[in-house]
């Protein structure tokens, strides 16, 4: 009798997303999911996003999406493929119709505390790949290299059936021009960059009373001295901060956090 399969699916900033009203718009950070392809073919799959995709830094209403390997264009940026065994299929089943349960807030979505990394990384703790209780990088392609050597405890082996690494090139825009994104903290135009292209900014540049955030709420900068970098174990190298960046003046967020201007 076949396996099921645990599938984990990345996909990297700046691909085209669909959502099912027919709106499309490039991703800005990314996005990462599972499905499950049970030994009789059928799949399922689930990952956590929020309900209005252009939602800013506060926490917002969360979501549960069973189609994200349509909505994303193209195939995933990466996926590694685990075999599992029936129980460890019940016990995702089970996590994902009721994550609640098991200790992931399913009613608010935060792109830096409880995002669609975590959920996928809380999903793992429930069968036994995750008993560190990681929660993940907080930036999607930054999970490449921990997805890649997860062990399925319950399998002679470690389970892992395949890795699937495509081009970093965004996919799904060439024949669907789209306006210049905006922030999601804000209204104002914000060009689409991609990595080879986006500007390192300096601390020390930032305008008096602002302060430097990548576009999941992070204070980021780079200096040129050094920048923290690193691999995703294929080959690829990624700067340690984030490529579109934006100024802005602020005291506190909608949730009721401050943050100190730098």
């Amino acid at each position: 009798m076949e396996s099921s399969l645990l599938k984990l699916h990345i996909e990297s900033a700046s691909t085209l997303y669909t959502d099912r009203t027919g709106n499309s718009s490039p991703s800005m950070a990314g996005h990462v999911w599972l499905e499950i392809v049970r030994a009789d073919g059928s799949t399922k799959q689930a990952g956590f996003a929020p309900i209005d995709h252009k939602s800013g830094l506060s926490s917002v209403q969360g979501k549960v999406y069973d189609d994200d390997g349509h909505a994303y264009a193209g195939s995933p940026y990466f996926s590694a493929t685990y075999r599992i065994t029936e129980s460890q299929v019940n016990a995702l089943d089970r996590f994902i119709n009721s994550p609640e349960e098991h200790g992931f807030d399913r009613a608010h979505y935060h792109a830096v505390t409880n995002s669609c990394v975590d959920f996928v990384w809380k999903g793992l703790q429930q069968i036994g790949m995750n008993p560190e209780k990681f929660e993940g990088y907080i930036y999607p392609t930054h999970n490449v290299d921990t997805f890649s050597k997860l062990k399925n405890p319950l399998i002679p082996g470690g389970g892992l059936e395949g890795i699937e690494k495509r081009g970093e090139e965004p996919r799904g825009l060439e024949d669907h021009p789209q306006p210049a994104p905006t922030d999601w903290w804000s209204e104002a135009s914000n060009p689409l960059l991609f990595p080879h292209d986006a500007p390192r900014f300096s601390a020390a540049e930032a305008p008096a009373g602002q302060i430097l955030v990548g576009p999941l709420g992070m204070s980021e900068y780079s200096s040129n001295v050094s920048a923290p970098s690193g691999n995703d174990g294929y080959g690829s190298s990624y700067w340690g901060g984030f490529y579109d960046f934006s100024y802005f003046n602020f005291g506190s967020l909608n949730d009721g956090t401050d943050y100190q201007t730098h």
